[in-house]
């Protein structure tokens, strides 16, 4: 049935508009606008863990479309007024629910995940794979509060986790209102419901990614759909719709004015752009960062001659907390003063006002002043270390791989519950010597976390030292003790035995990295690849113990996980030498399209394996250095 109601389309004159993206990027620094309406190179293309994400989100959202059975889903990709014209056709009918529909008002657009119209009524829906507890929420506005959306403070302002989410939304109903004027549009939040619980195994093999190649020849995703069949789309239950319109109405004003004054700069020079730029410690993670000027580096456009200090003040250890006596950012003053480099910091400005230096506040004196000296700091306290580790009976190096997708893969199990799928274990009785290598990978399609536990058990036994890098292994025995009582599982020992290890036994490495150890090559970084490749150019007798212990060349022009082979698995080259790359390989190991292929399944794994185990044994090959730093 077609309706008579008007619909008042609007031109675009110009190729550039301010798409929700655009605005979202915008609402984050205004210079970015700029960068990416430029076509600046985006630290965030290619990389692979927010590719992973994608690719959950492209799930979630396949999943939200998939409820509506009488969808039309509008292609897009050419010309945005053609795009949006198809949509003000489909617009005219009296009902219609509509996929990726174009907006287009002056020269602000964007692309409606899900548009149900019925009558002068219209559900805007914006799908996002951020998990969101809807029982605590429903529970929170039956009592008459705010919901988890927002504060619980009067007047309840939004939190700022979900601002981002909200504007994004309320982007969107405000094109919509003057298309379609007289209508009533109500807007809604689509995520994953932690709250609820997967009713059937393997979710995410029921949808279908799509890749297309761009402009640039690069394939990249694009979309997924749902393959599955309508009983099992009846089974996943782990989506929940909620209305934000309070929300929407509390942000409008100050949306449509910001993305009125990003539209009127789409044609604009970076001076305008950066006017009033408030430059500080959050570009150290622009996106628009980079180690080279090739092809455009927007940060150092934005910061012209103080982005070329080497070492960069950018690269002191938690530079967001320091602030100079007036009380102003550190980077904010010391722009003013015309200086950007790391050895330009005012020591003093680290020390509270008593004249006392907190453990971060000598952490980055530490960094400054060995830095200066070309020197490598060796705190006091690691010797001692070092001996009470020879003394603590056999010691175990671990490393654990998780991960947690937005979809689960085992019924029963949360969306974003945990999955420990592996380990690996380097023990050694002596400093010194040879170390021995034990791992397990899970290959069952089944709930991993128990065995994981269990196998991890019968490695390193009850007694030890287990030395770990950072605090995420006793975080994943933790949670995994929790997940026992969820999935219903009576392992009691099991329990008592990971409390012990957390409790007693874990000694974090990473802590000595942090307080009792600093070389010039870790800059303000301490992670385990960091702080081993600042070590590997120097070392010559680790890299020798390297060659000895895993047979692979030690080249000391390049870091040690570049060492790792890799394997051809249907006719393409494929590694695994960082914990994106793990969680990718064992999706394809697991629930892969070649998931039934026993030869693909062993290239998978030996990939994971011989990673996991570079890991451990690169706490070994560390501990091995501060022990013969400390000797000598």
């Amino acid at each position: 049935m077609q309706s008579t109601s008007p619909v008042y389309p609007h031109s675009c004159t110009s190729p550039r508009t301010l798409s929700k993206s655009d605005f979202k990027l915008a609402r984050t620094c205004d210079a970015k606008l700029f960068f990416r309406e430029n076509r600046y190179p985006d630290n965030r293309e290619g990389n692979p863990y927010l590719e992973l994400l994608a690719e959950g989100g492209y799930m979630v959202e396949a999943l939200a479309k998939a409820r509506y059975a009488d969808g039309v889903h509008l292609e897009y990709g050419g010309d945005v007024a053609d795009d949006f014209a198809r949509t003000v056709e489909y617009l005219r009918r009296d009902e219609v629910t509509l996929f990726e529909a174009t907006l287009l008002v002056g020269r602000q657009q964007a692309r409606v995940d899900i548009l149900h119209k019925k009558g002068k009524a219209i559900r805007l829906l914006e799908v996002k794979a951020k998990a969101f507890d809807g029982a605590k929420h429903a529970q929170s506005l039956s009592e008459g509060k705010a919901g988890c959306l927002r504060g619980s403070k009067t007047p309840h302002e939004i939190r700022p986790e979900w601002q981002e989410k909200l504007e994004d939304v309320t982007f969107q109903m405000l094109l919509l209102e003057k298309i379609l004027p007289g209508h009533t549009i109500k807007p809604y939040l689509v995520l994953v419901d932690t709250s609820k619980q997967a009713a059937i195994d393997n979710i995410p093999t029921l949808f279908e990614l799509e890749r297309r190649s761009g402009s640039d020849g690069a394939n990249r995703l694009h979309s997924a759909r749902y393959v599955g069949t309508r009983d099992q789309l009846a089974q996943i239950d782990l989506l929940t719709e909620i209305d934000v319109s309070a929300e929407a109405a509390l942000l409008r004003h100050e949306v449509e004015e910001a993305a009125a004054t990003f539209e009127s700069r789409l044609d604009a020079p970076l001076s305008v752009h950066s006017k009033n730029l408030e430059r500080g410690s959050k570009c150290l993670r622009c996106e628009f960062r980079r180690d080279d000027s090739e092809g455009g580096n927007g940060f150092v456009d934005c910061w012209g001659p103080l982005a070329a200090p080497r070492p960069h003040v950018l690269e002191l250890y938690s530079i967001g907390t320091v602030k100079a006596p007036d009380d102003a950012p550190l980077v904010e003053w010391m722009i003013k003063e015309g200086k950007a480099s790391l050895l330009d910091i005012p020591v003093e400005f680290l020390a509270k006002n008593d004249g006392t230096v907190g453990a971060d506040a000598e952490r980055q004196q530490r960094q400054i002043e060995y830095t200066r000296r070309g020197e490598i700091f060796v705190g006091p306290e690691l010797a001692a270390k070092i001996d009470a580790l020879r003394v603590g009976g056999r010691m175990y190096f671990i490393d654990f791989e998780t991960s947690r997708f937005a979809l689960p893969y085992h019924h029963g199990m949360r969306p974003y519950g945990l999955v420990a799928f592996q380990w690996s274990c380097h023990a050694v009785s002596s400093l010194g010597e040879r170390p021995e290598h034990a791992e397990w990978l899970n290959d069952k399609d089944a709930w991993p976390n128990q065995s994981f536990a269990e196998s991890l058990r019968e490695a390193i036994g009850d007694s030890g030292r287990v030395l770990t890098w950072s605090g995420f292994e006793a975080a994943t025995l933790n949670q995994i003790v929790n997940d026992l009582g969820a999935f219903g599982r009576s392992a009691q020992e099991l329990v008592e035995w990971m409390t012990d290890v957390v409790e007693h036994r874990i000694v974090d490495l990473h802590e000595w990295a942090c307080r009792d150890y600093y070389n010039p090559g870790m800059r303000g970084q301490s992670s385990i690849k960091v702080v081993l490749d600042a070590l590997w150019k120097s070392d010559d007798l680790m890299r020798q113990q390297f060659e000895t212990w895993t047979g692979f060349p030690a080249d000391k022009s390049r870091d040690p996980y570049s060492s790792l082979p890799s394997v051809e698995i249907n006719g393409t080259l494929q590694d695994v030498r960082e914990g994106t790359g793990a969680m990718r390989a064992y999706q394809e190991m697991m629930f892969g399209a070649d998931r039934h292929n026993p030869d693909v399944r062993v290239k998978w794994s030996t990939l994971l394996k011989q990673y996991c185990a570079l890991d451990t044994l690169s706490m070994v090959l560390i501990l091995e250095h501060w022990r013969r730093l400390v000797s000598s």
